[in-house]
């Protein structure tokens, strides 16, 4: 018994070391695959150096309209860490997709140009760069989220220039699936109030934590299937 009693925790102890060196694996290979190459003076060095900032001021975006349930909350509860918007308050208040676009197009546009440290690594080579304003359009779909930003930009070296127009971006975020379950939920919180329809939380491929908090309920939707920054997308939002 005692030998069986080792062999089971061996295992365990081998499978954990497992787990946790393919986690290891996948953020390096994660953080390899977003660093920023060193800079040159060439189209595709600086457009991998701006679009890396792209992606990630993209991502920072998402993650915050996650842990709130909007960009800018208008009707929140007030949680222990950051408020979270009512998406059912005597009456549907889900965002829709449109104004759900809108959350990371406004945070891409006010801090980008943090994200780039207004173009100092381009200084610190010598070169002159003059900017425009940033305009995004963000675009959420089934599986992903795609961001166009317009931002003219003139790089210079000596007699040299090159110039930028657009930049692109996807994160593999399935926000408009995530949106159509959370209407689902609002749906049947409109019709049966404080109860939980777990037969639709478990028709998604995704894993929901239901907690109660000061007579309202903070739905938790955990996407494994949608990554960033090696870790489970998780987007939020409340019900009274």
């Amino acid at each position: 018994m005692k030998k069986k009693s080792q062999l089971a925790m061996s295992i365990a102890a081998a499978i954990f070391i497992l787990i946790i060196a393919a986690l290891v694996f996948y953020v390096a290979g994660y953080y390899k695959k977003n660093k920023a190459e060193p800079l040159v003076f060439e189209r595709a060095s600086i457009e991998n150096y701006i679009n890396s900032c792209v992606k990630k001021t993209a991502e920072d975006g998402l993650l915050l309209l996650g842990k709130r349930g909007s960009m800018f909350p208008e009707n929140s509860l007030k949680a222990k860490n950051t408020d979270v918007e009512y998406f059912y308050d005597n009456g549907n208040k889900v965002p829709t997709i449109d104004k759900l676009q809108n959350g990371p197009s406004s945070y891409i546009d006010s801090n980008l140009a943090g994200c780039l440290n207004d173009f100092e690594d381009f200084r610190k080579q010598g070169w002159d760069v003059e900017k425009g304003s940033v305009s995004t359009k963000t675009q959420i779909n089934h599986e992903d989220v795609t961001f166009e930003v317009d931002f003219p930009i003139k790089v210079s070296s000596n007699e040299a220039s090159i110039n930028f127009e657009k930049f692109a971006s996807r994160v593999n975020v399935r926000l408009k699936y995530i949106h159509e379950l959370a209407n689902k939920i609002v749906d049947f919180s409109a019709k049966y109030k404080r109860h939980v329809d777990m037969s639709t939380l478990n028709d998604y491929n995704v894993d929901v934590t239901v907690i109660d908090y000061e007579g309202a309920l903070i739905y938790s939707i955990k996407d494994s299937k949608s990554m960033i920054m090696g870790k489970p997308y998780v987007f939020r939002f409340a019900v009274k």
